[in-house]
């Protein structure tokens, strides 16, 4: 039967086998069932997937793992583990300045934009955190720090202290080797805070460069700054080997300081001779010809502490011995060596550079006695072998030798040339440094040749380059285990804080200002030096991540599996698979225990996030409820979960910008306009086809990326897609029989990469000579893109436009309409089109099942197409119907259900089963009257039932306050309507639309700089995101009061032992055995002690009484402990026993040795815990008293001169009046 005649049958409807539907009330039931109740609706907040604000400051902890990430909305991210992840909230919530880790008391210092200091205890958790816990939870603060106050989570750490600093703070030191923090002050003095007291301590370092300035007015140095300059401090760094010595850098150069003898030692200042190029060799030549002085910037301290790098003003590096202040061991810029010396300037001189911004000098862990034991007796072959076995298993590659185990490396921002890219760091891989045998001797010859070995060690061997996608703000490098030599040692990744990125569309929200991006470190000699990390979620939505959109999906379970199964292993760690990070997380279940979470897992359905962002990516991720529910068990803690949530599945990220700017599409007509302006290219949005695993990203320009989901083996086929022998045949008389391909088609198959598995791009579909308004992509490949009144479907597979409406004379089919199509057309020119929906569906006009689209207008008109597949697969539509609806408002959602409320989709197995029924001789279903759908359409004011499609409307509801997204939720054999506006949360019943409950919503207030409502989506089983006005992120559940997983219970408290300070591994053992004899020379042999007791002073503050640590292995919840069986009431009847009454069973009695056993192990423990709890206090004690010992000592020394030398005075006092007497008389 050829297709004109199945349209004939289709518009007769065949009276003879179409039966007349049932009444109504019959045909109708109700869908929603027990979720009529109103107590199963509550508003509940599960998590947000954004930043407020912008990322403000960084710092990392290496002894636990732990990353904390500081906002301009005064709020603190801390991540460990993949599932790990605490939210603090300052108190107010200002701008994070400044963010810094002590490892060995696992403390986090947090200092604000009005120079607030609040401090936490990792490990100690917040008194009141089961309280916090049990509550409702609300939204997170915006990113003007709104709601606050409400949002600081149950597992945030204890704030164990406050202090606000006298004047503006600029830059902090903690070293875990004593207990004081130093901060720089904008007078340029240095303050000092007891972190073990939670105190300011008395000790102050006044501002050094005073006296270097006063001196170079007396001489009238050229450039020497007035009086009324106060000079600013940089930076604060300790010795890497002596933490007894500072190196205090101002903006005219660094002073080292003695904290002991409280007296500068050396003062480091560069000057540049007359004649000296410097970095800008082209300056003017009374510039070249005079004494300079070069500002400091920043400083950083060699792993050996014998030498440092100062960073300045004018883009120099200056390298100096702490031996010597005249004169530097090398000045150089990134690429020219000894520009401070007189030489004749080169023919291609640069430009002004950048400053230098930032300095990390780093060394690396060579290898054990046993590896360089192997190594001197030539055993390089077990060496070898060791490395191909951890290349075997997967591991990160190893860094190159020179680095790896001998070198330095010099890590390098700023500096470059100002018309430059900035978009990079510079990395200089050092040779070792001399050894320390060359300072022993103090003769001349000594000494210069320590000289030359320094200036050596200073050559590097060569250079990399890390090139970033926007210009560096900042960064911080993630060291493996030690917190020593100021976060700098042996680091295994990079991160990096980078500014707004030009090349992208801009925004207002403050999200596209800063970005993160990570690398490994160190970079290698080889290629590629190095390669990209992954972030946490949060962290990856900032910058060029920004959110422009994004959707929740449930998704069919075989396409869930078939798409998750690439995803590999969960990661150690939050940035470097390999590398693992602190803290574990353990399920939180609401409305049931652990033993429930397997249940609670099975009930729900897979679901995905789908997310586009600023820099043309998309992104999918995980978010189904096992994430929060399943995980690997632990012998003590219980259920530890492995995976984040939301878990990203990278191997599913669509580039659009590569597939637009791959070779093989260079030349393409359709994808020249963005080719040559790349910055133009902006996703509007993404429709995904689960069954058929594609997606089609629609772009503001207009283009259509159609996708495919391919494995690895399979990746070049895309399934569906005709061969090229049924594209040259003639299969009917339409404009789409041509056989060269259509101008509107761009085959992509050769931009495909085989070799990974993912979304593989088909075509480009360049459909509309307008921006498109809206688009809907069936899952049996056919695309419908429409811009105002205009309309095109194409069967995206084939390559071939199905359907051309609105154009006129173009339109397909347009001779072959009649006068009741050409009154259709006349009224679809009234409105333009506002929603399209694909579904294989029944009409009041057409009772056969046939695939069809609905195509709803803002007049209110709703038009059904109609399309009928060929033999060889070719598409034909046409009009078949055409209603007018109450349209009130913009149109939110629409969808066709069937006779039990659930969703009519147009699927291959759906087009298939309507081909069957087309073709069966009785009309299959079409005859029966119970097999018919109705039309849902959800607008922001109202929502509308009409039965059979295009029938009559059989129910009406209209909303309180305008929605913001609508959606027909399934749960539990229960379907119900839910529409979310900005204030309220609306259930509605199906299909009658009985407003069932409305629940109000806990919406923080928004301040950001554009506004608009947010958009909303809501997935199929009632949760939904919500993507706010700017940019933010969150993700919301309509049925709270359901058993559900929420955000998992965290623990950041799990401590590794760290290694000891540089060189003071002999003395912390001599230093023990001295304390535990009671030796004197105990406190010489406590370099931190010594130091907190100069520092601290007579009168430093007792110790606070703090709440014990938390555990890392908690204990198990009272819910899920075995129940006891209560004991029988008195004076209960017994069950009877033939004649008499039984008596009740007696437990059975334990054994006189377990009982004696579990006693005397209770006793045991107790005793131990106890004893240890009086040696601590004991230890203390002592130490109190140790320390008044030694006041009182210095009290009597003091006390002892100054009677000497009182006695001496009265002495010589007493010898002249005698003298005196004498000589009057």
């Amino acid at each position: 039967m050829s297709w004109l005649r199945k349209v004939g049958k289709s518009k007769a409807g065949q009276p003879e086998l179409a039966a007349p539907l049932a009444p109504l009330n019959a045909r109708l039931g109700d869908w929603t069932g027990e979720y009529r109740d109103e107590t199963r609706f509550a508003e509940g907040f599960l998590d947000q997937l954004t930043l407020p604000g912008q990322v403000s400051a960084l710092a990392y902890e290496p002894g636990v793992g732990l990353l904390a990430v500081g906002t301009s909305a005064g709020t603190v991210h801390v991540y460990g583990a993949p599932p790990v992840r605490v939210v603090l909230t300052l108190r107010p919530a200002l701008r994070v300045k400044h963010l810094a880790f002590k490892s060995d008391t696992y403390l986090l210092v947090c200092i604000d934009e009005k120079d607030n200091i609040s401090i936490y205890d990792l490990s100690r958790q917040e008194p009141h955190a089961a309280t916090v816990r049990s509550g409702v939870r609300r939204a997170p603060p915006t990113a003007s720090g709104a709601s606050a106050s409400a949002t600081q989570l149950a597992d945030a750490p204890l704030r164990v202290g406050t202090y606000s600093a006298r004047n503006t703070v600029l830059c902090l030191e903690i070293s875990p080797s004593h207990s004081h923090m130093f901060l720089g002050l904008a007078d340029g003095t240095v303050d000092t805070y007891d972190l073990e007291r939670f105190a300011p301590a008395p000790y102050r370092i006044p501002n050094l460069w005073w006296n270097e300035e006063e001196a170079a007015r007396r001489r009238q140095e050229p450039g020497a700054p007035s009086r009324l300059h106060v000079p600013l401090i940089i930076d604060v760094q300790t010795h890497p080997r002596d933490i007894n010595l500072l190196l205090l850098c101002y903006e005219g150069g660094a002073v080292l300081y003695s904290i002991r003898d409280k007296a500068a030692l050396l003062a480091f200042q560069l000057r540049l001779l007359p004649g000296a190029p410097g970095p800008q060799p082209d300056a003017p030549m009374e510039v070249i010809w005079s004494e300079r002085a070069c500002p400091a910037t920043a400083i950083a301290w060699s792993p050996d502490g014998g030498q440092f790098a100062m960073g300045h003003e004018n883009g120099c590096l200056s390298f100096w011995s702490i031996k010597d202040e005249d004169k530097p061991l090398q000045v150089r810029t990134l690429d020219e060596l000894d520009v401070d010396r007189p030489t004749a300037p080169e023919e291609l001189a640069q430009r002004p550079r950048s400053p230098i911004f930032k300095l990390a000098w780093s060394a690396f862990a060579g290898p054990g006695w046993y590896e360089a034991a192997s190594a001197w007796a030539g055993g390089s072959a077990s060496a070898g072998g060791a490395s191909a076995g951890d290349a075997g298993n997967g591991a990160a590659p190893a860094p190159d030798a020179e680095t790896g185990t001998q070198g330095t490396t010099l890590t390098v921002m700023g500096g470059t040339p100002v018309r430059q890219n900035a978009a990079c760091l510079h990395v200089f891989h050092l040779p070792p440094p001399p050894p320390s045998a060359l300072w022993t001797s103090n003769t001349p010859e000594a000494q210069h040749k320590a000289r030359v070995a320094q200036q050596q060690s200073l050559v590097p061997r060569h250079r990399s380059v890390y090139h970033t996608t926007a210009t560096v703000e900042d960064f911080v490098l993630l060291p493996r285990l030690s917190p020593h030599y100021g976060g700098t040692y042996d680091p295994y990744a990079l991160l990096v804080l980078v500014g707004p990125d030009d090349s992208l569309p801009s925004l207002a929200a403050q999200a596209t200002h800063r970005g993160l991006e990570t690398y490994s470190f160190p970079p290698r000699a080889a290629s590629p030096a190095y390669f990209r990390l992954h972030l946490p979620l949060p962290l990856t939505l900032a910058g060029r991540g920004t959110l422009l959109g994004a959707r929740a999906y449930t998704v069919p379970l075989a396409t869930y599996r078939r798409l998750v199964q690439d995803a590999g292993t969960p990661p150690r760690g939050a940035v470097h698979p390999e590398h693992a990070m602190g803290g574990f997380a353990t399920p939180n279940i609401v409305g049931g225990t652990r033993a429930h979470a397997a249940g609670i897992a099975r009930n729900g359905q897979p679901r995905l996030l789908v997310t586009w962002h600023v820099d043309g990516s998309v992104r999918v991720h995980d978010v189904s409820p096992h994430l929060l529910l399943l995980g690997t068990e632990d012998a003590g803690r219980g259920t530890v979960l492995e995976k984040p949530f939301p878990a990203p599945l990278p191997h599913l990220t669509v580039r659009v910008r590569d597939v637009v700017l791959h070779p093989s599409a260079i030349g393409a007509p359709a994808l020249e306009p963005l080719q040559r302006f790349p910055m133009r290219l902006q996703i509007a949005d993404v429709l995904p086809a689960w069954d058929a695993a594609e997606l089609a990203v629609r772009l503001t320009t207009g283009h259509v990326l159609h996708l495919a989901y391919a494995p690895a083996a399979l990746a070049g086929d895309t399934p569906g897609t005709p061969t090229d022998a049924l594209h040259g045949l003639a299969l009917h008389d339409t404009p789409s029989a041509n056989s060269t391909p259509l101008p509107e088609f761009t085959p992509l198959e050769a931009t495909a990469n085989p070799r990974v598995a993912g979304f593989q791009p088909h075509a480009m579909l360049h459909l509309m000579p307008l921006a498109p308004t809206c688009s809907a992509l069936s899952d049996a490949g056919l695309v419908a893109v429409a811009s105002g009144g205009l309309l095109v479907v194409a069967d995206a597979h084939a390559q071939e436009i199905v359907v051309r409406a609105g154009f006129g004379a173009e339109d397909y089919l347009s001779h072959q309409i009649g006068d009741r199509e050409a009154r259709i057309v006349a009224a679809e020119a009234r409105g333009e089109i506002a929603a399209l929906t694909f579904s294989v569906c029944r009409i009041a006009e057409d009772r056969m099942l046939a695939p069809r689209l609905i195509v709803v207008r803002t007049s209110g008109l709703a038009t059904v197409w109609t399309f009928e597949q060929g033999g060889l697969g070719d598409w034909f539509g046409f009009r078949s119907a055409a209603v007018q609806l109450d349209v009130r408002g913009a149109v939110l959602h629409t969808a066709v259900l069937d006779p039990a409320g659930h969703a009519a989709r147009c699927t291959a197995d759906d087009v298939q089963r309507a081909r069957i029924e087309q073709e069966s001789p009785d009309g299959g279903y079409a005859t029966s009257p119970h097999h018919f759908h109705v039309l849902l359409v959800v607008s922001t004011h109202a929502a509308t039932v009409r039965d059979q499609v295009t029938g009559p409307c059989i129910a009406l509801a209209e909303f309180p306050e305008p929605a913001d997204g609508a959606q027909v939720v399934s749960r539990a054999h229960g379907r119900m309507l839910l529409a979310v506006s900005p204030s309220s949360i609306t259930a509605l019943t199906l299909p009658r639309l009985d407003t069932t409950h409305r629940i109000q919503r806990h919406v923080p207030p928004s301040r950001e700089l554009v506004s608009a409502p947010p958009a909303v989506s809501i997935e199929a089983q009632g949760d939904f995101v919500e993507l706010s006005d700017g940019q933010q992120l969150r993700l919301w559940t309509a049925f709270a009061t359901q058993p559900h997983g929420e955000l998992p219970t965290t623990c950041l408290y799990t401590p590794r032992t760290l290694p000891s300070a540089p060189g003071a591994g002999a003395g912390g053992y001599l230093a023990s055995l001295g304390e535990w004899f009671g030796t004197s020379a105990a406190s010489t042999l406590a370099p931190g002690a010594q130091l907190d007791a100069v520092i601290g002073g007579s009168r430093r503050a007792p110790l606070p009484k703090l709440p014990p640590r938390v555990s890392s292995v908690p204990e198990a919840p009272a819910e899920e402990l075995v129940p006891v069986a209560p004991a029988p009431a008195k004076g209960a009847a017994a069950p009877a026993a033939g004649r008499g009454a039984a008596a009740p069973a007696e437990p059975p009695r334990e054994s006189w040795l377990s009982s004696y056993q579990r006693s005397l192990t209770s006793l045991a423990n107790g005793s131990a815990r106890s004893q240890a709890q009086i040696n601590m206090q004991l230890l203390h004690k002592r130490d109190e008293i140790l320390t008044n010992l030694g006041e009182g000592m210095s009290d009597l020394e003091r006390s002892a001169k100054d009677f000497l030398k009182q006695t001496r005075n009265s002495a010589l006092k007493a010898a002249a009046r005698d003298k005196f007497d004498k000589y009057m008389q």
